[in-house]
């Protein structure tokens, strides 16, 4: 529980302000999952958002989670309209089973469908996630989806993007640290996906910060991602 002091020095003010930005937000990446981004259309980044919240209920996923490996359940997404049936096996494994994803699975999806395309599917998992899973835990009912935007995607790869270590194509700045640029290969889907971890939970600048003026302090903060990491079995 945040401390009376803690809590009267933030002010209902200060609290009321910080929510609003949070739900500005939210509505922002929300819309904007419905406008072209990087490598796919609106209209394929809805669908990757459909397919997300099927996760929750999809029976091929139920048995994978069930299973020791993932790998030894027979079964596949199929393609739909839109997304190939890579694309959708992106999705569900993300969404549904991420901390049992190897290095050699997403190889061949890569080579499938291009580093890009699946950055890009994994960004727009991670940003609907965000999205239905604050519903989700506040009991509420998952927005609804915006209606897809006619525009085409930029497909510009940065040129400051190079073998880092990691899966894909990363950011090759010494400045930037390693959770900061897992989506710089898609600079547009990553400018939502780092305003949504901001405003939910790093505060840009301020995460260098020890002391926040918030309703919870920081190590009460820490103490919550630390157990929501945990929890999805982030290893990071």
């Amino acid at each position: 529980m945040a401390r009376a002091d803690d809590l009267a020095s933030t002010g209902p003010d200060a609290i009321e302000t910080g929510v609003e930005h949070l739900l500005d937000v939210r509505e922002r990446a929300r819309v904007g999952l419905a406008t072209a981004g990087d490598w796919m259309t609106g209209a394929e980044r809805l669908a990757a958002w459909l397919h997300v919240r099927d996760a929750r209920s999809n029976e091929l996923d139920a048995k994978r989670l069930e299973a020791v490996s993932p790998y030894a359940v027979t079964g596949h997404h199929a393609a739909d309209d839109l997304l190939s049936a890579t694309d959708v096996d992106v999705v569900h494994r993300v969404a549904s089973d991420p901390g049992r994803l190897t290095r050699a699975w997403a190889d061949e999806a890569i080579q499938e469908i291009g580093e890009e395309r699946y950055t890009e599917l994994v960004a727009v998992t991670a940003i609907a996630r965000c999205l239905d899973g604050f519903a989700d835990a506040l009991g509420l009912p998952h927005e609804p989806l915006p209606s897809a935007v006619s525009s085409e995607p930029a497909r510009q790869r940065p040129a400051d993007v190079g073998d880092v270590g990691a899966w894909v194509s990363q950011s090759t700045a010494p400045t930037r640290a390693n959770v900061s640029r897992t989506f710089s290969l898609i600079p547009t889907t990553n400018a939502t996906w780092r305003e949504l971890v901001d405003s939910h939970y790093s505060r840009g600048a301020e995460f260098m910060d020890l002391t926040w003026e918030r309703a919870l302090t920081r190590p009460q903060v820490e103490l919550v991602a630390a157990r929501t990491t945990a929890g999805n079995e982030c290893f990071y």
